[in-house]
């Protein structure tokens, strides 16, 4: 699992012989990198709802399109960047308990372009699915078994032991 890095940045925006121009002070990095503590943060929070199992899966479709511009833009339109960003703040806060910033100040100092946004969002959710990938597969394979409920005999075993 790759740790990545987020760079945070103070944007102030300036008049200069009547034109306004932006520049950046204040840069910092920071480890980001998903794990059960940021996923369990996010989810008490409210910052991110149900599974990240359909990104995951949204993500590999759209490894699939790649050759298909328009299947690839539909794809594309269909990634939330503000959806994005919330993970990408869980993968930064889950790593240091004292992470200094809320998600409101995270998005005011975080100035990456769309590409670049979603581009780390997908290698965070990669590298979480990558993890382990036969125990995230076991995991899959064990939570969409149905599990006989407690008290209740498999009839087809009732009916071989007569």
């Amino acid at each position: 699992m790759a740790v990545q890095t987020v760079e945070l940045k103070t944007l102030q925006v300036y008049e200069e012989g009547g034109v306004y121009k932006e520049k950046y002070i204040d840069s910092e990095k920071h480890p980001a990198m998903l794990t059960n503590y940021s996923l369990k943060v996010g989810k008490d929070s409210g910052l991110i709802k149900g599974s990240l199992l359909a990104d995951i899966m949204h993500l590999q479709k759209l490894q699939d399109v790649e050759d298909d511009p328009d299947q690839a833009a539909e794809a594309m339109e269909r990634l939330d960047t503000t959806e994005c960003l919330k993970v990408i703040f869980l993968a930064c806060s889950g790593l240091k308990k004292d992470f200094k910033y809320s998600f409101d100040e995270f998005a005011e100092r975080y100035h990456e372009d769309t590409q670049t946004t979603i581009q780390t969002y997908a290698e965070l959710i990669a590298d979480l699915a990558d993890k382990d990938p036969n125990q995230f597969a076991k995991s899959l394979q064990d939570s969409t078994k149905k599990k006989p409920k407690k008290g209740k005999r498999n009839h087809q075993n009732s009916k071989s032991k007569r």
